[in-house]
Protein backbone atom coordinates (compact mmCIF):
# COMPACT_ATOMS: atom_id res chain seq x y z
CA UNK A 1 0.00 0.00 0.00
CA UNK A 2 3.21 2.29 0.88
CA UNK A 3 4.39 2.13 -2.81
CA UNK A 4 1.17 2.73 -4.30
CA UNK A 5 0.19 5.83 -2.56
CA UNK A 6 3.59 7.17 -3.18
CA UNK A 7 3.35 6.99 -6.94
CA UNK A 8 -0.17 9.10 -6.10
CA UNK A 9 -0.80 12.72 -5.14
CA UNK A 10 -2.43 12.97 -2.05
CA UNK A 11 -5.66 14.09 -4.17
CA UNK A 12 -5.45 10.15 -5.78
CA UNK A 13 -5.19 8.67 -2.62
CA UNK A 14 -8.15 10.56 -0.98
CA UNK A 15 -10.19 9.51 -3.23
CA UNK A 16 -9.61 5.68 -3.50
CA UNK A 17 -9.98 5.95 0.32
CA UNK A 18 -13.51 6.10 2.38
CA UNK A 19 -14.53 9.46 2.80
CA UNK A 20 -17.02 10.47 5.34
CA UNK A 21 -20.38 12.11 3.28
CA UNK A 22 -20.30 15.17 5.75
CA UNK A 23 -19.14 18.59 4.89
CA UNK A 24 -16.63 20.12 7.36
CA UNK A 25 -16.57 23.69 7.38
CA UNK A 26 -13.65 25.38 9.47
CA UNK A 27 -11.45 28.22 9.71
CA UNK A 28 -7.17 27.87 10.38
CA UNK A 29 -4.63 30.52 10.30
CA UNK A 30 -0.77 30.38 10.14
CA UNK A 31 1.45 33.18 11.41
CA UNK A 32 4.88 33.88 11.70
CA UNK A 33 5.10 35.95 15.18
CA UNK A 34 8.35 36.91 15.26
CA UNK A 35 8.94 36.10 18.56
CA UNK A 36 5.83 38.80 19.56
CA UNK A 37 8.33 41.41 18.65
CA UNK A 38 6.27 43.73 16.07
CA UNK A 39 7.63 46.38 13.68
CA UNK A 40 7.65 49.03 16.77
CA UNK A 41 10.22 46.98 17.82
CA UNK A 42 8.09 46.13 21.26
CA UNK A 43 7.89 42.68 22.52
CA UNK A 44 4.54 42.13 22.90
CA UNK A 45 2.51 38.92 24.11
CA UNK A 46 -0.51 40.31 24.73
CA UNK A 47 -1.56 42.46 21.57
CA UNK A 48 -0.68 38.60 19.54
CA UNK A 49 -2.81 36.67 22.13
CA UNK A 50 -5.46 39.57 21.61
CA UNK A 51 -5.18 38.76 17.56
CA UNK A 52 -5.57 35.59 18.01
CA UNK A 53 -8.64 35.64 19.44
CA UNK A 54 -10.14 37.81 16.73
CA UNK A 55 -9.34 35.36 14.63
CA UNK A 56 -11.75 33.41 15.65
CA UNK A 57 -10.19 30.58 14.02
CA UNK A 58 -10.39 26.85 15.00
CA UNK A 59 -6.76 26.53 14.54
CA UNK A 60 -4.45 28.65 14.31
CA UNK A 61 -0.27 27.65 13.63
CA UNK A 62 2.34 29.86 14.75
CA UNK A 63 5.50 30.24 13.84
CA UNK A 64 8.57 31.84 15.87
CA UNK A 65 7.24 31.39 19.17
CA UNK A 66 10.04 32.57 21.91
CA UNK A 67 10.07 31.13 25.38
CA UNK A 68 13.00 33.40 26.36
CA UNK A 69 12.93 33.70 30.04
CA UNK A 70 12.31 37.09 31.36
CA UNK A 71 10.31 38.80 34.16
CA UNK A 72 7.02 39.08 33.08
CA UNK A 73 4.47 35.79 32.47
CA UNK A 74 4.32 36.75 28.74
CA UNK A 75 8.03 35.84 28.41
CA UNK A 76 7.27 31.87 27.78
CA UNK A 77 5.16 32.75 24.91
CA UNK A 78 4.83 28.36 24.33
CA UNK A 79 2.63 28.57 27.63
CA UNK A 80 1.75 31.65 27.80
CA UNK A 81 -0.07 32.26 24.90
CA UNK A 82 -2.43 28.98 25.03
CA UNK A 83 -3.21 30.73 28.22
CA UNK A 84 -4.26 33.85 27.21
CA UNK A 85 -6.37 32.54 24.26
CA UNK A 86 -7.92 29.51 26.22
CA UNK A 87 -7.06 27.10 23.08
CA UNK A 88 -5.47 23.82 23.28
CA UNK A 89 -2.35 23.66 22.46
CA UNK A 90 0.54 21.50 20.95
CA UNK A 91 3.96 22.45 21.53
CA UNK A 92 6.98 22.19 18.68
CA UNK A 93 10.15 23.49 20.27
CA UNK A 94 13.11 23.53 17.73
CA UNK A 95 16.11 25.54 18.67
CA UNK A 96 17.32 25.34 22.59
CA UNK A 97 19.17 28.07 24.25
CA UNK A 98 20.25 28.74 27.29
CA UNK A 99 17.15 30.61 27.89
CA UNK A 100 14.83 28.98 26.35
CA UNK A 101 13.08 27.13 23.26
CA UNK A 102 12.17 28.93 19.87
CA UNK A 103 9.91 27.04 17.47
CA UNK A 104 6.18 26.09 16.27
CA UNK A 105 3.05 25.76 18.19
CA UNK A 106 -0.51 25.10 17.29
CA UNK A 107 -3.19 26.05 19.13
CA UNK A 108 -6.94 24.62 18.78
CA UNK A 109 -10.47 25.58 19.90
CA UNK A 110 -11.40 21.78 19.76
CA UNK A 111 -9.24 18.69 21.37
CA UNK A 112 -5.97 17.53 19.99
CA UNK A 113 -6.12 14.20 19.85
CA UNK A 114 -2.34 13.19 18.85
CA UNK A 115 1.09 15.36 18.38
CA UNK A 116 3.87 14.16 16.24
CA UNK A 117 7.34 16.20 15.50
CA UNK A 118 8.52 15.98 11.76
CA UNK A 119 12.17 16.51 12.24
CA UNK A 120 13.37 18.76 8.87
CA UNK A 121 16.76 19.90 10.15
CA UNK A 122 19.62 19.72 7.39
CA UNK A 123 23.17 19.55 8.34
CA UNK A 124 24.40 22.20 10.33
CA UNK A 125 21.89 24.70 9.23
CA UNK A 126 19.68 26.07 12.26
CA UNK A 127 17.26 23.14 13.61
CA UNK A 128 13.99 23.30 11.99
CA UNK A 129 10.85 21.07 11.95
CA UNK A 130 7.05 20.18 11.39
CA UNK A 131 4.35 20.11 14.52
CA UNK A 132 1.64 17.27 13.60
CA UNK A 133 -1.06 17.15 15.25
CA UNK A 134 -4.60 15.04 15.11
CA UNK A 135 -7.45 17.64 15.71
CA UNK A 136 -11.06 16.63 16.76
CA UNK A 137 -13.26 18.72 14.52
CA UNK A 138 -16.32 18.04 15.64
CA UNK A 139 -17.33 14.80 14.24
CA UNK A 140 -14.34 14.80 11.89
CA UNK A 141 -10.95 14.35 12.69
CA UNK A 142 -8.18 16.75 11.15
CA UNK A 143 -4.86 16.50 10.66
CA UNK A 144 -2.77 19.79 10.54
CA UNK A 145 1.07 19.93 9.98
CA UNK A 146 2.93 23.33 11.24
CA UNK A 147 6.00 24.09 9.56
CA UNK A 148 9.27 26.75 9.23
CA UNK A 149 11.47 25.67 5.99
CA UNK A 150 15.23 27.44 6.13
CA UNK A 151 16.52 30.25 4.69
CA UNK A 152 19.06 28.02 1.88
CA UNK A 153 17.22 27.13 -1.54
CA UNK A 154 18.84 23.20 -1.22
CA UNK A 155 17.74 23.15 2.42
CA UNK A 156 14.24 24.04 1.29
CA UNK A 157 14.47 21.47 -1.25
CA UNK A 158 15.45 18.49 1.16
CA UNK A 159 13.14 19.93 3.88
CA UNK A 160 10.19 19.37 1.20
CA UNK A 161 10.91 15.76 0.11
CA UNK A 162 10.97 15.17 3.57
CA UNK A 163 7.99 16.53 4.49
CA UNK A 164 6.43 14.69 1.72
CA UNK A 165 7.73 11.36 2.82
CA UNK A 166 5.81 12.09 5.94
CA UNK A 167 2.49 12.71 4.58
CA UNK A 168 2.38 10.19 2.04
CA UNK A 169 1.09 7.34 3.93
CA UNK A 170 -1.90 9.19 5.49
CA UNK A 171 -4.33 10.10 2.53
CA UNK A 172 -8.03 9.00 4.05
CA UNK A 173 -8.57 12.23 5.87
CA UNK A 174 -8.63 15.93 5.61
CA UNK A 175 -5.14 17.63 5.68
CA UNK A 176 -3.96 20.80 6.34
CA UNK A 177 -0.17 21.76 5.89
CA UNK A 178 0.35 25.53 6.84
CA UNK A 179 3.63 27.49 7.65
CA UNK A 180 6.32 29.94 6.65
CA UNK A 181 8.09 28.32 3.74
CA UNK A 182 10.62 31.07 3.08
CA UNK A 183 10.12 30.89 -0.85
CA UNK A 184 7.73 32.85 -2.88
CA UNK A 185 8.64 31.20 -6.33
CA UNK A 186 5.84 28.25 -7.11
CA UNK A 187 7.83 26.67 -9.69
CA UNK A 188 11.05 26.52 -7.28
CA UNK A 189 12.23 23.09 -6.19
CA UNK A 190 10.85 22.96 -2.68
CA UNK A 191 7.55 24.77 -3.29
CA UNK A 192 6.80 22.75 -6.74
CA UNK A 193 6.95 19.18 -5.19
CA UNK A 194 4.67 20.83 -2.12
CA UNK A 195 2.29 22.09 -5.22
CA UNK A 196 2.27 18.93 -7.21
CA UNK A 197 1.04 16.67 -4.28
CA UNK A 198 -1.36 19.16 -2.18
CA UNK A 199 -2.26 21.38 -4.98
CA UNK A 200 -2.39 25.08 -6.11
CA UNK A 201 -3.87 27.66 -3.44
CA UNK A 202 -4.09 31.55 -3.51
CA UNK A 203 -0.78 32.70 -1.98
CA UNK A 204 -1.54 36.60 -0.77
CA UNK A 205 2.02 37.91 0.03
CA UNK A 206 2.24 38.79 3.85
CA UNK A 207 5.69 39.67 3.93
CA UNK A 208 7.32 42.10 4.95
CA UNK A 209 4.29 43.14 7.03
CA UNK A 210 4.61 46.91 6.05
CA UNK A 211 4.64 46.57 2.93
CA UNK A 212 3.44 43.01 1.56
CA UNK A 213 5.29 41.54 -1.41
CA UNK A 214 6.29 37.88 -1.14
CA UNK A 215 3.97 35.32 -0.55
CA UNK A 216 6.53 33.58 1.37
CA UNK A 217 3.32 32.27 4.23
CA UNK A 218 1.13 29.39 2.87
CA UNK A 219 -1.71 27.07 3.25
CA UNK A 220 -2.25 23.81 2.00
CA UNK A 221 -5.55 21.51 2.55
CA UNK A 222 -6.30 17.73 1.52
CA UNK A 223 -8.45 17.09 -0.49
CA UNK A 224 -7.26 19.32 -3.79
CA UNK A 225 -11.73 19.59 -4.41
CA UNK A 226 -12.36 21.41 -0.80
CA UNK A 227 -13.17 24.36 -1.17
CA UNK A 228 -10.34 27.01 0.40
CA UNK A 229 -10.67 30.50 0.53
CA UNK A 230 -7.12 32.56 1.75
CA UNK A 231 -6.62 36.29 1.90
CA UNK A 232 -3.67 37.72 4.19
CA UNK A 233 -4.82 39.91 7.28
CA UNK A 234 -3.89 43.75 5.70
CA UNK A 235 -5.25 45.67 8.48
CA UNK A 236 -3.01 48.41 10.73
CA UNK A 237 -2.66 46.62 13.74
CA UNK A 238 -1.54 43.69 11.56
CA UNK A 239 0.87 45.55 10.33
CA UNK A 240 2.70 46.08 13.31
CA UNK A 241 2.46 42.98 15.40
CA UNK A 242 4.94 41.13 13.35
CA UNK A 243 6.92 41.22 10.15
CA UNK A 244 4.58 38.69 8.72
CA UNK A 245 1.02 39.06 8.26
CA UNK A 246 -1.70 36.48 9.29
CA UNK A 247 -2.81 34.27 6.36
CA UNK A 248 -6.27 32.87 6.82
CA UNK A 249 -8.06 30.54 5.37
CA UNK A 250 -11.91 29.26 5.26
CA UNK A 251 -12.28 25.32 4.36
CA UNK A 252 -15.27 23.51 2.74
CA UNK A 253 -14.57 19.64 2.73
CA UNK A 254 -17.73 17.80 1.07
Amino acid sequence: MGAKVARRTLHQAWIDGLRPEVTVHFRVVSYNIHGCVGRDRRRDADRIAASIREFAADVVGLQEVDTDSGPGLDSSQMDYLPHATGLHAAHGPLLSRHHGHYGNLILSAHPILAVRHIDLSIGRHEPRGALDCDIALRDRELRVVVTHFGLRPAERRAQAARLMAALAPDCHRPLVVMGDFNDWLARGPSLAPLLGQLGRRASPPTYPAFFPLLPLDRIFVCPTEAQVTIHAENSSAARVCSDHLPLHASVIIP
